[in-house]
């Protein structure tokens, strides 16, 4: 498989064509399955003949050294053959190394050995991130990490973490599907965020004329949660609040996320091999805080935001907001912008099987089209191939530009796909559902040459389009 890497805010191949990436995360959290995705061959073939060609791995700091030190090879080993399987199908990887409430003690990531909470205590809410706002002990060990305190065999916890990084981007050095190290999803200010709420639950209660105990129980309450959301679903109203998070948020990413990123990039500089290190910003941001992230200082670095709507992990998506989605991925495209690099929606979603996320899918690829990013679905689960969103992203896209990329969209209500670009004399590559039944005379008649090649498990394939001078190709086609 050709190498990937990064050129501005592209992608670029070895043949240096503009890649795009249309992918899902793979984040197995079931012990049972020793956090290794079921389906092998026949998951990845499937995934392939639907258009995905990125999975964003999902790997866990207490399998990879579970003991301080140690690193667990046979575990490196089961990532790696799930590496060679995506491989065979032609899907590209980055590796992402998960966390939800910083540690396996409370929910996933880091080993006990590195979680020193001084003996406070640990809270649930309703929801599982609930626990980042009401829980000392989790925030203890939090803080504990982003000063670097001493494990019990003195080496301080960043330390431990880089080290533990160094020996993946070493396994991993040779993988040529293997894009880039996500270095840690999304990472929480510990205390610092108390700063974050504060300011909200006075700001907020300001404006509801509510007390900051009663604005509190209202949020913790499912029921009353939704009749405080459908106030926020107002672009105007949302993106003042969050302007009032803002100076919190990027307090600690300018004081504590970017330093812990450059020590990363520093200790891994020699060992990626021309692979990227995707970045994301702080947890907050996945509701559009913009970031403070510096993307400056390493060339191989790739933004990799989230984007979720506050009804996510409830089963309220009939009340989801385009409103404060578009919001979102507007400050997203604005801290792009700014750094000129790469970005990866590395998590969206997480709609699982409600009708109502058809739409809100479609939404979210739209952004993705004009913005010309790459993305990964929050995830994959078994029943996914008959979700609303598998459906969405079954879908016509470039897959590799050979000259310069205009733009792209797929109307899935009248199933035409329009594409646009300025070619370069060699050869383009767009997958396209339903490929056997696709009516190509146009391309023929615009001077390009044109062949189909079938994708196995399915009635997709990818479509060459060859071109021998500097040429603009633009695409009308109906994809039934």
């Amino acid at each position: 498989m050709d190498k990937m890497r990064v050129s501005g805010s592209r992608f670029v191949n070895e043949r240096g064509e503009q890649v795009l990436f249309n992918g899902i995360n793979l984040v197995e959290k079931d012990a049972k399955n020793d956090f290794i995705t079921p389906g092998g061959d026949a998951l990845y073939a499937r995934l392939a003949a639907q258009g995905i060609n990125l999975i964003r791995f999902g790997i866990y700091w207490a399998k990879v050294e579970p003991t301080p030190g140690k690193i667990d090879e046979d575990y490196l080993g089961q990532v790696a053959a799930q590496i060679q399987l995506a491989k065979k199908h032609e899907i590209y990887v980055f590796l992402d190394m998960h966390q939800d409430l910083y540690a396996a003690k409370w929910g996933d990531g880091a080993p006990d050995w590195a979680v020193i909470d001084d003996g406070l205590p640990h809270q649930q809410g309703q929801l599982w991130s609930d626990s980042y706002f009401i829980s000392p002990g989790l925030n203890r060990a939090i803080d504990h990490f982003w000063q670097n305190s001493p494990a019990g065999d003195g080496v301080g916890l960043q330390d431990h973490y880089l080290a533990m990084w160094q020996a993946v981007a070493k396994y991993f050095l040779a993988a040529d599907n293997v894009i880039g190290f996500d270095l840690m999803n999304e990472p929480f200010p510990g205390s610092q965020a108390a700063a974050v709420r504060d300011t909200l639950i006075g700001y907020l209660g300001a404006k509801l004329q509510l007390s900051p105990e009663q604005l509190m129980a209202t949020w913790l309450d499912d029921t009353k949660k939704q009749g405080l959301l459908a106030q926020l679903n107002d672009a105007t109203l949302y993106g003042e609040i969050l302007q009032q998070l803002t100076a919190p948020v990027q307090a600690f990413e300018t004081s504590t996320l970017n330093p812990f990123y450059a020590k990363m990039a520093a200790g891994l500089q020699d060992l990626l091999n021309g692979k990227a290190l995707f970045l994301e910003p702080s947890f907050f941001t996945n509701i559009g805080i913009p970031s403070a992230i510096d993307l400056s200082a390493d060339k191989h670095a790739v933004f990799a935001p989230h984007a979720y709507d506050l009804v996510v992990d409830t089963n309220h998506f009939e009340n989801y907001s385009t409103a404060r989605l578009g919001h979102t991925l507007w400050v997203h495209q604005q801290v792009q912008e700014k750094w000129h690099v790469p970005l990866v929606l590395g998590e969206w979603g997480a709609y699982f099987d409600q009708p109502e996320t058809k739409d809100i899918s479609e939404f979210h690829i739209l952004h993705v089209e004009q913005n010309q990013w790459s993305q990964t679905y929050w995830s994959y689960y078994d029943g996914y191939f008959t979700s609303p969103t598998a459906a969405v992203l079954d879908r016509p896209y470039p897959q590799a530009i050979n000259g310069k990329l205009l733009g792209y969209h797929y109307d899935p209500a009248t199933k035409v796909f329009d594409l646009s670009y300025d070619a370069l004399p060699g050869t383009s590559r767009v997958f396209i559902p339903h490929i056997k039944s696709l009516d190509i005379s146009q391309v023929a008649q615009q001077g390009a040459r044109v062949d189909k090649q079938p994708i196995p498990g399915g009635d997709s394939g990818v479509l060459f389009i060859t071109t021998g001078e500097e040429h603009r190709v633009v695409l009308h086609l109906t994809i039934e």
